[in-house]
């Protein structure tokens, strides 16, 4: 069974619906609807009761449980068999935060790019929540070829300071403005003025991973500069779907607010529970980065890197419009 299909599985689960899943799972219903009949048929169970929203039977309860971990295994092992001298040539590593690969347009476009120039390529996407490891430092260790790292500026677009051994690489459909979301029934959820120091007593909420260390630093520094250190709660997360689809009670998200033709996968999620606020004191922005280390003797990499960095140069026109 291709493993695949837990991820599919999952996004199918958190959004309750085959068309929006499909959708963000950039792939056609028909096909999504054979696969989970297939992985129910394989199972030996019925995942999902059929009413709207969908549901999850008991059984689909358990898969859902389960998922997670299947997919993670792969990705361990995937890791170690990426040590091997023998098979570093034949595959690239992507970190993958799950919606990674659904949102980000390029380096869908690119893995199919690459795999028809390189013969017997294989593009993998492997969770490393639990590595312990920050973006930069999985690349520099080879546990990934592609990380990620996400910063928040107030410039905008702004070139994060790396080592000359890594490449960096600016991700068009990750930028926006920085905004919050609170819980429907919050307090702050009805203001439309609210800035960042009406926060202050707030407890904001980041899943707990070292991908993110950069941006919750670059969050800390600005909560100091209007005078106040943020109370951040980090909550243990494997899966980004589940943690944006909880009601998040009495926390505040720390969201990006980006351009709605990428119809971002956590953006229905988010809405059974949350309203999302702008932020009136002054404009910040969320921009990420793709890691990767400058390595002439895999060409398929350079090829990679090449190619997202053509990508990134033809949508930046429609962020940052030429200025007359």
């Amino acid at each position: 069974m291709d493993i695949e299909i837990y991820r599919e599985f999952m996004v199918l689960a958190a959004h309750k619906s085959f068309v929006s899943a499909a959708r963000d799972l950039n792939m056609s219903q028909p096909s999504l609807s054979r696969h989970m009949a297939a992985l129910a048929n394989d199972l030996g169970c019925e995942l999902f009761y059929e009413t709207r929203p969908l549901s999850l039977t008991a059984a689909g309860e358990v898969v859902l449980k389960y998922s997670g971990k299947i997919i993670g295994d792969q990705a361990n092992m995937l890791a170690e068999l990426h040590s091997l001298p023998t098979s570093r040539s034949r595959r690239i590593l992507i970190l993958d935060m799950l919606h990674t690969n659904a949102l980000y347009i390029g380096i869908n476009e690119v893995a199919a790019s690459a795999k028809q120039n390189f013969a017997g390529l294989r593009v993998e996407f492997l969770n490393m929540d639990s590595s312990g490891l920050s973006a930069k430092q999985m690349v520099d260790m080879g546990k990934v070829d592609i990380s990620f790292e996400t910063v928040i500026t107030e410039e905008g677009f702004s070139d994060p300071k790396l080592p000359s051994s890594v490449r960096s690489i600016w991700i068009p459909e990750f930028h926006g403005e920085l905004v919050v979301g609170v819980a429907k029934d919050s307090p702050w959820a009805s203001r439309t003025d609210l800035e960042l120091r009406d926060l202050s007593q707030g407890r904001f909420i980041l899943q707990a991973n070292r991908h993110s260390e950069r941006f919750r630093e670059d969050f800390i520094r600005m909560c100091s500069e209007v005078g106040f250190y943020p109370n951040i709660t980090l909550v243990p997360s494997d899966n980004p779907l589940e943690f944006y689809a909880t009601d998040p009670g009495d926390g505040i998200h720390l969201l990006t607010k980006v351009n709605k033709k990428y119809k971002p996968l956590i953006a229905d999620l988010l809405k059974q529970h949350v309203t999302v606020l702008p932020l009136r004191d002054k404009k910040r922005y969320v921009d990420a980065y793709v890691f990767m280390k400058k390595d002439l003797d895999r060409p398929e990499l350079e090829f990679f890197a090449d190619k997202l960095e053509e990508h990134a140069e033809r949508i930046r026109p429609e962020i940052y419009p030429p200025k007359l």
